[in-house]
């Protein structure tokens, strides 16, 4: 559904709309990087007569990126994740001349509709997030014409690695294999925004809580070192035995899921795979066991098994779900399963997607520019980006 036909009054449009500006207004000088890069795109006019379809979290750091492709020349189609969108900056953003497709309540099946949206715009370029574009484009509709895109995140990679591999027929650049996206936004970024998550959408102290994050990458590793801070008690999953080494080496409880399901409190999913906490995990935790997760898909945790075994299902309060397990012990969902740094918070600060983004516009640029020179499929992003936008960040958080 687009912005511009949601079901809003036009005094609550109008009232979205203010609220989605003063958030803009808030965010924007907090990006120094997107706006010098905006300065360059509005000279250069990279972008010029292109369209570009966009998955991306539709949040006010994101409006950053999408101005400055817009400044570039391009017209720009967009939608955000289930559970992700913030409604009002949508609404503000629609008002921009940018095409806005989807709203919080969006599930999954609404989702894809939103992509298809997107896609009938028949853009040249594709910002993409967890892959579902460039899925939904091979398998729906026509590549002619596309000469490439980029992919955020980790879930997406993964996809256009496997399932994908093969299938792309234009470059793809991965932004999560920058080294600068997974020390940046997934180690201090995410690290710091799913533990704030829990605390709001909970209401709860993290000191002296046990919880078990599974799955130590990047984003993982951030969570981990995160809750340690504030006092957690954390126990890592990892399948990797070098991540697994490297969790222990820091000090950090490394074993086995099926000999943590009794001892944590809470368990936080961040692997990039679906199907990692099964039913049958769920009704060996303790009762009142919590649990969340940051990765990109909220198939991480099987959530129609969870809702299939269910004795009984409850919303208590936004963001927390109750569920009576067939054994008499209640579990509690977060965020629906989303991501809860996003569907429980404000995401990531803006200094990390302001680097994040800047890696995403430039990249855009590349493709535009040299894609004929580019191969087909995942690739990394190019060596003189990641240098260029450190020393951007440098200046502009350190006056390095």
């Amino acid at each position: 559904m687009s912005m511009e036909n949601s079901e809003t009054t036009p005094s609550e449009t109008s009232e979205m709309v203010e609220q989605g500006v003063r958030k803009l207004d808030w965010i924007m000088p907090r990006l120094p990087v997107l706006n010098m890069l905006r300065e360059e795109f509005e000279r250069e006019k990279p972008l010029e007569g292109l369209t570009i379809g966009m998955c991306l979290h539709v949040e006010p750091k994101t409006a950053g990126l999408l101005r400055v492709l817009q400044t570039g020349g391009a017209k720009v189609a967009v939608t955000g994740s289930p559970g992700t969108t913030k409604d009002d900056v949508a609404i503000a953003l629609a008002n921009t001349g940018i095409s806005v497709y989807g709203c919080s309540r969006d599930k999954r099946t609404e989702h894809l509709e939103n992509i298809r949206d997107v896609l009938r715009h028949q853009p040249q370029l594709l910002v993409d997030n967890g892959a579902d574009l460039t899925a939904t484009l091979i398998e729906e509709f026509s590549a002619n014409g596309v000469i490439g895109g980029t992919e955020e995140t980790t879930s997406g990679a993964n996809r256009l690695r496997s399932e994908l591999r093969g299938r792309v027929s234009f470059p793809v650049i991965v932004i999560n294999d920058s080294p600068l996206k997974r020390i940046v936004e997934n180690e201090h970024g995410v690290g710091q925004t799913t533990v704030e998550g829990f605390m709001r959408v909970t209401n709860l102290m993290v000191p002296g809580k046990r919880f078990v994050v599974v799955g130590y990458g990047h984003c993982g590793r951030g969570i981990a070192k995160a809750l340690k801070h504030f006092g957690g008690r954390v126990t890592v999953v990892e399948i990797d035995p070098m991540r697994a080494l490297e969790a222990a080496m820091l000090g950090i409880e490394v074993k086995e899921l099926e000999d943590t399901l009794t001892w944590g409190e809470a368990f936080i999913t961040v692997t990039g795979q679906s199907g990692v906490l099964t039913v049958e995990h769920m009704m060996k935790m303790s009762n009142g066991a919590i649990l969340a997760n940051a990765g990109h898909f909220s198939t991480e945790i099987d959530l129609s098994g969870l809702k299939n075994i269910a004795k009984a299902e409850e919303r208590l309060v936004d963001g927390i779900d109750k569920f009576m397990l067939p054994n008499g012990n209640e579990i509690f969902l977060l965020a629906e399963g989303e991501m809860i740094n996003l569907a429980g918070g404000n995401g990531n600060p803006a200094e990390t997607m302001d680097m994040g983004f800047a890696l995403q516009a430039l990249a855009i640029k590349r493709i535009a520019q040299d894609h004929v020179a580019l191969d087909e499929g995942a690739q990394p992003v190019p060596h003189e980006i990641n240098q260029r936008v450190a020393k951007l960040m440098l200046n502009s958080i350190f006056d390095y």
